[in-house]
């Protein structure tokens, strides 16, 4: 495998409430014993009551329901329950293609994957928080996974871990599982009103979620009026996305896109043909569009993967493909423009309009999927998205790159896609098979991580060690030696 193939698989691939910095850094500790009774980790959501566990201070809760789903349709609440639910492992993710990187052993090494359990039945949250006490009032944080919209989990990387930002930044951290690939994003809406939506249910899965927050997350500690969604990758995406939906208005204060600044997302024409195209290859007539529901998953990806290849190829010969390479790549994989749960392109000064009061942090890593070069596939994009923003008068952004390189496996990965994460979610040490866990890299780390949660907190994003970081079109280039480009 070539070093630009092994690259490019990647993708497709705390109780005190305060904005201050830590007091002092965390030092490795002795494993302390963990605390598993429902006793003291049991707190009230609207479904009913859930128990997690404490582990070093941050309580912990896995694999709660957040929403129920047939194929293809809207997810709804899930069925109460009344005794004490366990929630301490994480539950199914949503089916989805084999990961090519698990046959490399050098990217099932660096990036540490867990890719857990396929199950349609897939909505579910998971929460770290250093307090259930209903008047702590941390800000939120909700993370939206890579893996474009077909592929990833709440779980997939180690760095998604929430222990540290719940225990020494003060703030409450939700991640979650949603509906991808054919499951997510089929367009079935000329079959008749019934799938009206099923083109967007995945991204409709991640607003029932934040209503999910909205409604339990006090029970965490957390405050539902200051909530920030953020996300890398295929995540950025979907908090790019977000913010041009109407239904998503109001449950998130805050926004961070790390390389997945999107502009461009499908058409009814395209995304209906895919529809079309994978019910002629699974020999069904319109009449017979029901039987989805039953075909085997396997079965249903294959042919949606075919109709996207075949559509792609139409496209390209129409010219209408996009002509950026990131948004060729995903043609095919993203939500739909369909008037209704999404009326305009993200860019479009409606959709702009929506989230005008939204402050927001856009940024990429150097190299991406280009070792030894800057990155030029999702920095333009990234800088187009701010550009965009701020030219509509829309709330500070606040424009980065991350520019620290890994030295692990010699050096091969650069400053690769995916990288900026553990120093995100400060677990730099954690996931040292990836950043290799050096001291400067885990002192920066800190740093970044304080940037990410005095975002949250504040709407600013300020770290001590950091210089001052002025809006766009100001640029913070960050790495061990942080500065600022005007």
């Amino acid at each position: 495998m070539t070093l630009k193939q092994l690259l490019a698989l990647c993708t497709f691939i705390p109780v005190l409430v305060s904005c201050t910095q830590p007091s002092s850094r965390r030092c490795p500790q002795p494993l302390s014993s963990l605390e598993t009774s429902a006793k003291v980790t049991t707190v009230p959501t609207q479904s009913g009551p859930v128990a997690g566990y404490i582990d070093d201070g941050v309580y912990i809760y896995k694999g709660i329901p957040y929403g129920v789903a047939e194929r293809f349709m809207p997810a709804r609440d899930p069925q109460p329950w009344k005794e004490v639910r366990s929630s301490r492992a994480y539950g199914p993710t949503c089916p989805q293609d084999r990961r090519m990187g698990w046959y490399s052993d050098a990217q099932a090494f660096s990036m540490h994957w867990d890719d857990g359990f396929p199950d349609e039945d897939c909505l579910r949250v998971n929460v770290w928080t250093s307090s259930i006490k209903a008047d702590a009032k941390m800000p939120v944080m909700v993370w939206l996974h890579g893996g474009g919209f077909r592929a990833g989990s709440g779980q997939e990387l180690i760095s998604y871990d929430g222990s540290n930002l719940a225990r020494d930044h003060g703030v409450v951290v939700v991640t979650l599982n949603h509906r991808l690939n054919v499951l997510g994003f089929l367009d079935l809406s000329a079959y008749g009103a019934k799938y009206a939506y099923s083109g967007n249910v995945g991204v409709m899965d991640i607003v029932k979620a934040l209503e999910w927050v909205k409604a339990n997350i006090s029970s965490f500690g957390g405050d539902p009026s200051n909530v920030t969604i953020f996300g890398q990758s295929g995540g950025g995406g979907k908090v790019s996305t977000l913010m041009a939906m109407p239904s998503a208005k109001g449950l998130f204060h805050k926004a961070i896109v790390q390389s997945g600044s999107i502009t461009n997302l499908l058409t009814p024409h395209h995304s209906r043909r895919i529809g079309a195209a994978t019910v002629e290859n699974l020999g069904l007539k319109p009449s017979q569009i029901d039987k989805l529901a039953d075909i085997p998953y396997e079965e249903l990806l294959a042919a949606y993967n075919k109709a996207i290849e075949s559509v792609r190829e139409e496209a390209r010969q129409d010219g209408q493909l996009p002509e950026n390479f990131l948004d060729q790549i995903l043609f095919g994989q993203v939500p739909v423009v369909d008037g209704d749960v999404i009326p305009a392109q993200p860019s479009t000064p409606d959709a702009l309009a929506l989230s005008k009061d939204v402050p927001i942090v856009i940024g990429t890593v150097y190299n991406e999927f280009t070792p030894g070069q800057e990155d030029p596939i999702f920095r333009p994009l990234a800088l187009k998205q701010a550009a965009d923003r701020s030219a509509a008068g829309c709330a500070p952004v606040y424009l980065y790159r991350f520019d620290w390189a890994s030295p692990v496996l010699d050096g091969v990965l650069g400053c690769t896609h995916c990288l900026d994460i553990p120093f995100v979610f400060d677990n730099v040490l954690l996931h040292r098979t990836f950043t290799g866990g050096g001291e400067d890299a885990i002192e920066l780390g800190h740093r970044v991580s304080r940037l990410w949660t005095s975002f949250a907190c504040t709407g600013v994003p300020s770290a001590e060690g950091m210089p001052e970081w002025a809006p766009y079109p100001a640029n913070m280039t960050i790495n061990i030696e942080s500065h600022i480009n005007n």
